[in-house]
């Protein structure tokens, strides 16, 4: 698994040598501190790729410390004769190359740098090797490549230039110096970072002879030292376009298109699965069998580092939203690699994601499963827009299996006594078709199941399946457990391709028989998650104000950015559509700013306020409620203009994130004024990130088959679910399409003889009568095409919508499963709800 130590929240700073405290007596600076085994610090006698000359005579001292040092060097006078022609063991060694001494400095100046990067990965990444510049290069400027992964969030590195290890100053004359620093350009140059100078300083003087040794004509010159201190750091500004105002040819003409410095971070197609499923399922053990290639004892031993919250580990049910990462690399052979944290030099997701550029990555959410933590259930399935739900049944679901190791306990065990008939895997099952999400459906404890068992489990599924018009498509099942769960087979591959051809048709929900306990069919499902067909780009019927948006799934703090003080918002969700780069300015909101007017008594804004229709298929039913539109604010108070100041694709830095990516980004205020309200404590769950600023929303109007909506009525208070949006509303209003004849609602109507007393007891939509417990509802050929058009209004927020979108609406949270009797006893939630589709915002 990841380690912690991978991350390091409070990076060194970096700090300059030469700012450290001195006495209070101002007194000339003649040497620094030591230099510093750890951090972005490192000092350099010189960074020459040639032997450095020898002087007749320095003000400075020669006698240093480090691998550099020479073996005879003294301010004593010699004769030009007296010079030894061999080369020093000081310097460069005779069999090393130019080449090898500059990608040995190079190596030590990404070290450097990520000394100050929050992340430390340890995959073994083929490294950028710098070339080594050429007269007309050096004299041009040497071309800036794409930042190393990994280094766009580091703080930069400084460079001593002139300075011995123990911080002696011994400097350089003038053209060393500048070699020195073209060099180090150059070794920038190559890791995607720039270098500016911050200080210059004369520490002494020296003298030469000018000309090759045992010459009669040397001259002997005079020269000041001098010693530099450069900043080295990531050139991610230069990508989106400076707004500090620097201008470099380094930053203007010499950095890589955008295309061209992230292909490789595109070049692997990437999947979001979410687990879902009724609790003690195995969705958790499953996951973890997945991503650490080690089976379960049973007990759950594989699931422990997947849990975030301590009373997860003793309940054994997930509260929470956990993701991890997967990879798969094909191979020559035919069989493909599984990337996870049971391969080599792999520690966490960045290391996974250098692993697998020419692969797949799959990103797995696992969500609770207890109906008490439904709110996280429908954040993993509708929130989190996954390509494909993976829907855990366990195998001893319709027998008592009380008393094996890891077996499924019962309902009431779960829910309490009085739910002993309820089904959570059918309640599951039954929320995914009416979502109608593209499906796979895993068989869990496979080993815990008889034959008669798993024939009734299986016979239930089948049946829900096609009831919903499904067709439902089980893998074949290899003999034996799976003995290697890192590597996938290619006769694997070629049963699980007969299925994946036949998923072009979403209708199609494959089932796979699984053990995490014996291996059994877990290289099935890897073949699976590497097959399964990407989905189709959003449905054109989907359309909004932002050309550009980024979904809130999460919010953090961060202050890798800032001081102490200053704690910066950190974003995570899902990117919708369009693009976002770092130093991109966007809106974020829609904030809460409801007016006073808005509290008024109903009563007087209903004098003020038009005459509304009433509905053609219920008089009375659009009667003006409190809520409805009003005044609308300030677009400036509801939108906030922001700045992005750094990306993570699945906690990889980056300079874009583009339309299905899932990431996090980090912000901060464009206007100074404005820090306040880009706080992390004014955002929520359900904001977004979007260009143009669009409009905060009051309510919508959505499309429900009619059938489906019996138990609404107005004013009744629900839960509603549109992307990331989860907001408490009201329905204020109902009514029937304008193109649907008006017939059929009179025609249901009629056959009430207590018409007058249902209008007004029960505002409600159901147009096909009560019926008796018994009696089962008489098929009409027009129920499929008879639709309500119900109006909702938010309680308490605005909320940004997409036309087009998918909503889910609970009623008071959702119905429930049982109601408790006893005194203090509260009921159980469920998992039904009304699924619509938006057809207009107010």
């Amino acid at each position: 698994m990841a380690s912690i130590f991978t991350f390091d929240p409070d990076p060194p700073r970096v700090s300059s040598p030469w700012s450290t405290p001195r006495t209070s007596t101002p007194a000339p600076i003649t040497r620094l501190e030591a230099e510093p085994q750890e951090g972005p610090t490192e000092y350099k006698l010189h960074l020459l790729l040639r032997r450095r000359r020898d002087y007749h005579t320095s003000s400075t001292s020669l006698h240093v410390s480090g691998p550099n040092r020479p073996v005879s060097a003294s301010p004593k006078s010699r004769l030009p004769s007296e010079i030894p022609n061999k080369s020093p063991p000081l310097q460069t060694k005779s069999t090393q190359t130019r080449q090898q001494r500059l990608e040995q400095l190079t190596t030590q100046l990404l070290w450097r740098l990520q000394q100050s990067c929050p992340h430390h990965s340890t995959s073994a990444t083929k490294q950028i090797t710098p070339s080594f510049p050429s007269a007309s290069e050096i004299s041009t400027g040497v071309n800036v490549g794409p930042v190393v992964a990994g280094l766009e969030e580091s703080r930069g590195a400084l460079y001593e230039i002139g300075v011995a290890d123990d911080g002696t100053f011994v400097g350089l004359t003038e053209d060393e110096m500048t070699e020195s620093l073209q060099n180090l350009r150059a070794m920038a140059a190559s890791l995607g970072c720039i270098v500016e100078i911050l200080r210059k300083v004369c520490v002494g003087s020296c003298e030469y002879y000018d000309g090759d040794s045992g010459k009669e004509n040397q001259q002997l010159r005079t020269e000041n030292l001098w010693v530099v201190e450069a900043y080295v750091k990531p050139n991610t500004a230069a990508l989106t376009g400076s707004r500090d105002g620097q201008s470099s040819r380094a930053s203007a003409t010499n950095v890589w298109s955008d295309g061209e410095a992230h292909d490789e971070v595109r070049a692997a197609t990437q999947l979001k699965i979410s687990l879902t499923g009724a609790t003690m399922s195995g969705k958790s053990t499953l996951l973890g069998s997945l991503t650490t290639a080690t089976l379960d004892n049973g007990r759950g031993k594989g699931r422990l580092n997947l849990l975030k919250h301590r009373h997860e580990i003793v309940s054994g049910m997930t509260s929470s939203v956990t993701q991890e990462l997967l990879g798969y690399v094909p191979d020559s052979e035919g069989t493909v690699q599984v990337v996870n944290y049971a391969s080599d030099n792999v520690s966490s997701w960045t290391d996974i994601h250098a692993l697998c550029k020419s692969g797949r990555i799959v990103l797995l959410s696992d969500s609770a499963g207890h109906p008490r933590y439904r709110r996280t259930t429908l954040r993993g399935i509708i929130g989190w827009c996954p390509d494909w739900t993976l829907l855990c049944i366990p195998a001893d679901n319709a027998e008592d299996t009380t008393g094996l190791v890891g077996s499924t306990p019962p309902a009431e065990e779960v829910l309490g006594v009085a739910s002993v008939d309820v089904d959570l895997s059918q309640a599951h099952l039954d929320l995914c078709l009416k979502l109608d999400l593209r499906l796979v459906i895993v068989v869990t404890k496979l080993d815990l199941a008889s034959k008669g068992g798993l024939r009734q489990t299986l016979a239930k599924v089948l049946s829900t399946l096609k009831a919903a018009g499904r067709t439902p498509s089980i893998l074949a099942n290899p003999s034996g457990a799976d003995e290697d769960l890192m590597t996938i087979p290619a006769s694997i591959h070629k049963i699980c391709r007969e299925t994946v051809s036949s998923l072009t048709d979403t209708r199609v929900v494959p089932i796979v028989l699984t053990s995490a306990v014996k291996g059994i069919n877990v290289t099935t499902l890897h073949s699976l998650l590497y097959q399964l067909p990407l989905p189709t780009p959003p449905s054109q019927r989907v359309h909004g104000e932002a050309s550009t948006l980024f979904h809130i799934e999460e919010t953090y703090k961060s202050r890798l950015y800032g001081d102490q003080a200053n704690e910066l918002p950190v974003l995570s969700g899902i990117f919708a559509r369009g693009k976002l780069s770092v130093g991109d300015e966007v809106w974020l909101g829609p904030f809460m700013t409801e007016s006073p007017s808005e509290q008024h008594d109903t009563k007087s804004e209903a004098s003020k306020r038009p005459s509304i229709p009433t509905s053609r298929s219920f008089p009375g039913a659009l009667t003006p409620a409190r809520g409805l539109p009003g005044p609308e604010s300030s677009p400036s108070d509801e939108w906030l203009k922001v700045r992005i100041i750094s990306l993570r694709y699945l906690r990889l830095p980056v300079t874009t994130l583009v339309g299905g990516q899932v990431g996090t980004v980090g912000i901060e205020a464009a206007d100074a004024r404005n820090a306040a309200s880009a706080s992390s404590n004014r955002i929520r769950k359900g904001m977004v990130l979007a260009t143009p600023p669009p409009t905060g929303r009051k309510g919508f109007v959505a499309e429900f088959a009619r059938k489906d909506v019996d138990i609404l009525s107005i004013g009744m208070s629900v839960v509603v679910y549109v992307a990331s949006v989860r907001g408490s509303a009201k329905v204020v209003a109902g009514a029937v399409p304008d193109d649907e004849p008006l017939e059929s609602s009179m025609e249901s109507l009629l056959d009430h003889p207590n018409e007058d007393e249902e209008e007004e007891e029960g505002f409600a939509f159901n147009f096909d009568g009560d019926q008796a417990p018994d009696e089962k509802p008489v098929p009409n050929k027009d129920d499929k095409e008879r639709h309500l058009h119900v109006t909702f209004q938010f309680i308490a927020t605005k909320e940004y919508l997409d036309i087009g979108s998918q909503v889910l609406v609970m009623p008071g949270g959702g119905p429930g499963i049982y109601g408790g009797n006893e005194r203090g006893e509260k009921g159980i939630a469920g998992l039904d709800g009304f699924v619509g589709t938006i057809i207009s915002a107010y």
